[in-house]
């Protein structure tokens, strides 16, 4: 394994860089970022886990002073388009707008700039393609992010591909394996220093809310814990579960001056309807004069963007919500007015943001508190309880740095469980990083394409940070099964001086096949009552049967020498004391056998599929199987079939493109009722459709045949508008209400992608 580096020191250069860029900031560096700064002004790779707001940007910033200064290029990444769009503008105020771009999937402004912005799908897709040229860095924000369930392996792919000469600055919250992290970023790309700052700039206190709306601090709530939800089993069981009314609890934040606030909510209906209780109920959180502010910067907005509609349902919402001071944040909500909210909320003109958890990824709006309505959130499998990570990260946006002397975190608890789950949470440590590294059908085919042998693509395989956890496992494992053999044979030693082990277990064995057949006999016994007179001779003949088969195998059992033994008893005593040690033993043996091969086994799975269908053939890929290597898509293998299949043959252009939203890997469906008025309008379209879902039935049947759990879907939410919209109207909000029904904002990266 390569080191994880001890750098060398600045030279004078670096030292005179280092100090020019000192000079752009009126304060004084923390030592973690000065200690950052120096390793990449020396040219070394960084991992810097800290928490959040605790400053990790400015490294990146130096990073990018010090590329441009070298005439280098960067690569920014980000995992949400948001956050890509801050930084993007942030960047342009810092270094000027001629020398920034920003690459995602609805946005290009100025590809060939020195600085590139980008989602980190579009980096990973650079480095299979093109990387980009005179690269000095790349930058990976919210780093952590590797251990997301669904997107991480982009994290570890950019990692491994990344070229060597390349330094990386990585940038991560609070994590418990960070040196594990680095040591495999050493092992794979380059050297790396790893850098953790524990310490928040601005201290924390949590606080819980009851359901009647009571504050309690979380230092101070002993003994009152036990009583919180005390009426009564039956009222605990029967109420509905629901947390503080949100207005009250707005109104307790501003008389104790903690606003502006943040409140996670985590649904996108759930802050909408928070919004439009507050405006039904609340009381305007902002003077007049603010008020004009907000209003000029809405008109602007609107002149900026003129295809903002705004006298859309969840347009006027958000425009009135902002006119009073509260807003709303969510991936539904088109980049223009998510930007407008984040921007009045950085000016102190918005006071509270009802947002989902995408807020609490690095985009800049730091608050003086945060309120998190719920600990279970939705995923793909259901609902779960919030990590301490998630908590941690969400939390984190309280306190203002030079303006805030500590930030206050709310957490509401709705019962008991709720209450259990909060306090573990508050006081847990963050979880590790676990990798979520997966081997898919254009991964496998771009190995295949790029890569001139088998042991080659196993050796890129075995480079992933899954694998690496897995060797870490498999040294735990062969220790845990060194000592088990070390047990077994303590036990084994003390056995009785007679026949051999192995032969006391055959005799074992046998008698085990004795007592089952003897069991089979007994049910085999004649039943009673009366039968039909053919049922009566065949339960008489596997009666008979049965006892044929127990006699001669007692007869066999009586003559093997372990049955009159006279240490039997002690020798079956023994086994038995062994036989939780030899289950340990096996269990591990066969997760050893697993963790050794896992990731290859997964990729000659999906290859056996590719060959299935014949788009790879004795190593070398069909035109079938160069179109899914050169698709970034999670449902790349059903889009080639469907591509190749004949199904489009014929089609009109607002036909074909109605037909391909339906392969879109946005999932949200707001009102598929949209979709399937459309097709009973069009049966010819339906009817290719049902072809569509019998080829995506197809391939998840070869699937699970395969053991192979990759994404194959169709969703037809988009189908109606997709048709409009390429048929040639262009009144955008007409078309999201009557063809769509969903978020504008959601429709746009469906039809960007």
């Amino acid at each position: 394994m390569r080191q994880i580096i001890d750098a060398p020191i600045p030279g004078s250069t670096a030292v005179s860089l280092i100090d020019t860029f000192r000079r752009r900031y009126p304060f004084t560096f923390d030592a973690f970022q000065n200690e950052a700064i120096s390793h990449i002004a020396a040219g070394s790779s960084v991992i810097v886990s800290a928490p959040t707001g605790a400053g990790k940007t400015l490294i990146a910033e130096f990073a990018i002073f010090k590329a441009l200064a070298e005439s280098k290029r960067v690569a920014y990444t980000t995992p949400i388009k948001a956050l890509s769009n801050q930084k993007y503008a942030d960047f342009c105020r810092q270094f000027g707008e001629a020398q920034v771009g920003i690459l995602t999937g609805d946005v290009q402004v100025n590809p060939q700039a020195p600085v590139l912005v980008m989602t980190t799908e579009i980096l990973r897709n650079m480095f299979y393609l093109a990387p980009p040229d005179n690269l000095g860095c790349v930058v990976l924000d919210e780093c952590h992010y590797m251990g997301d369930e669904g997107r991480g392996t982009v994290w570890e792919e950019i990692i491994i591909n990344c070229p060597q000469d390349v330094p990386l600055v990585a940038l991560s919250a609070t994590v418990s394996n960070l040196h594990d992290i680095a040591a495999w970023i050493a092992e794979v790309h380059r050297p790396i220093v790893p850098i953790h700052h524990p310490v928040r700039p601005v201290p924390l206190q949590y606080f819980l809310v009851d359901p009647s709306g009571v504050i309690l601090s979380v230092a101070g709530i002993g003994k009152r814990a036990s009583t919180m939800f005390e009426p009564g089993e039956h009222v605990r069981r029967h109420r509905r579960r629901r947390g503080p009314d949100a207005n009250k609890l707005i109104q307790q934040l501003q008389a104790r001056r903690w606003l502006p606030a943040i409140y996670f909510i985590f649904s996108r209906a759930g802050c909408e309807a928070a919004l439009q209780r507050f405006l039904r109920e609340g009381s305007s959180l902002i003077d007049a004069h603010r008020q004009r502010e907000v209003e000029e910067a809405i008109a602007h907005t609107l002149q900026d963007y003129p295809s903002i509609t705004p006298d859309s349902e969840l347009h006027r919402l958000i425009f009135e919500g902002l006119r009073r001071g509260v807003g709303i944040h969510h991936a539904g909500i088109i980049a223009a007015l998510k930007r407008l909210t984040e921007v009045l909320f950085e000016r102190g003109l918005v006071q509270v943001v009802f947002a989902t958890e995408t807020m609490s990824l690095g985009i800049h709006m730091p608050a003086k508190s945060v309120v998190i309505e719920n600990l279970r959130k939705r995923t793909d499998v259901g609902f779960r309880t919030l990590t301490v990570g998630e908590l941690t990260q969400m939390a984190g946006r309280a306190g203002r740095r030079g303006i805030d002397p500590q930030g206050t975190c709310l957490v509401a608890v709705d019962h008991r469980e709720a209450l259990d789950d909060a306090l573990r949470l508050i006081r847990g440590k963050p979880e590790p990083i676990e990798s979520r590294f997966r081997i898919g059908y254009s991964s496998a085919a771009l190995l295949v394409q790029s890569l001139p042998d088998p042991q080659a693509i196993r050796t890129t395989i075995e480079r992933s940070f899954g694998q690496f956890q897995n060797r870490q496992r498999i040294k735990a494992l062969q220790r845990e099964r060194a000592t088990l053999l070390r047990q077994l044979d303590t036990i084994d030693g003390a056995q009785p001086p007679c026949c051999a082990l192995s032969d006391f277990m055959t005799y074992q064995e046998k008698r085990a096949l004795l007592e089952a057949e003897l069991q089979r006999l007994r049910a085999a016994q004649r039943p009673h009552g009366r039968r039909k007179r053919g049922a009566t001779a065949a339960w008489d003949a596997l009666y008979q049967e049965t006892r044929r088969r127990v006699k001669a195998m007692t007869q066999e059992l009586s003559r093997i020498p372990c049955h009159r033994c006279p240490y039997r008893q002690r020798r079956e005593a023994r086994l038995e004391r062994s036989k939780p040690v030899r289950e340990a033993l096996a269990h591990r043996t066969r997760l050893l056998e697993y963790l050794q091969d896992n990731y290859w086994d997964q990729f000659l799975r999906v290859v056996r599929i590719l060959e299935r269908f014949g788009y790879l053939k004795a190593g070398v890929l069909s035109p079938e199987g160069r179109l899914i290597a050169s698709l970034r898509h999670d449902n790349e293998l059903l889009v080639a079939r469907v591509l190749f299949s004949g199904i489009f043959d014929g089609l009109n252009p607002a036909e074909l493109v109605a037909l391909l939203s339906c392969l879109s890997e946005e999932a949200r469906e707001s009102e598929p009722r949209h979709a399937w008025l459309f097709l009973r309008e069009h049966p010819h379209l339906q009817q290719r459709l049902e072809a569509m879902g019998r080829l995506a039935e197809e391939l998840l049947d070869v699937q699970r045949a395969h053991q192979v759990t990759l994404p194959i879907s169709l969703h037809i939410g988009y189908l109606a508008a997709a048709y409009r919209w390429a048929s040639g109207e262009t009144d955008w909000t007409r078309l999201v209400q009557e063809a769509y029904g969903g978020h504008e904002g959601d429709m746009i990266r469906a039809f960007s992608a």
